[in-house]
């Protein structure tokens, strides 16, 4: 085997030349950096949308408090993500409106939300869960003479009244949901 030119060494007489020694590549070093496989790492991925999961339902506290952290939950097989089951939600009472008219009887009602209309007579007291329409209302007519009084409430509080009497008058009461506040305001036309 003769060794190419530019890798002999030079030759110094009295010394016994030497052969050439390559040295071996060198392999690239391999990144320290270790990659996820396997269960492990779809664990470690599960507790992070997990994580996300509840601090974007609200998990946190906005007043600057902290709770403690939340274990992961013993559903959670091998990574895979699965439904929590619900434990007693917190149950809101519900809203509602409550129509009320009193004096004379024998006043004409009709009532509402908007786009409907109950009929009824004095004196009258219902109350229904308050849903999506923006405006309810109340009118009451008087049948030849007497007094009447209206009233819509919202969760018990009077927002809007009115009194009407003698002759063929009319209580009207009138309330409109705010779009801007989301309260109810009281809409009277007079």
């Amino acid at each position: 085997m003769s060794t190419p030119p530019w890798a002999q060494q030079p030759h110094q007489p009295g010394q016994p030349q030497q052969p050439f020694l390559a040295q071996a590549p060198v392999p690239p070093k391999k990144s320290k950096a270790k990659t996820c496989a396997g269960a492990g790492c779809l664990g470690v991925v599960a507790i992070l949308v997990l994580g996300g999961v509840i601090s974007a339902a609200g998990g946190g506290k906005s007043d600057g408090s902290t709770d403690k952290p939340a274990a992961a939950p013993s559903h959670a097989i091998n990574g895979a993500k699965t439904a929590a089951p619900h434990s007693a939600a917190t149950k809101q009472t519900p809203q509602t409106v409550t129509y009320v008219v009193t004096g004379t009887s024998g006043a004409d009602v009709q009532y509402g939300p908007a786009g409907s209309s109950a009929q009824g007579t004095v004196p009258l007291n219902v109350t229904k869960p308050l849903k999506n329409p923006q405006y309810y209302s109340i009118t009451a007519q008087l049948q030849g003479g007497g007094h009447v009084t209206c009233q819509l409430k919202v969760n018990g509080k009077v927002i809007s009244q009115s009194t009407a009497s003698g002759g063929y008058n009319i209580a009207s009461c009138e309330i409109s949901k705010d779009l801007f506040s989301d309260k109810w305001t009281d809409t009277n036309a007079g």
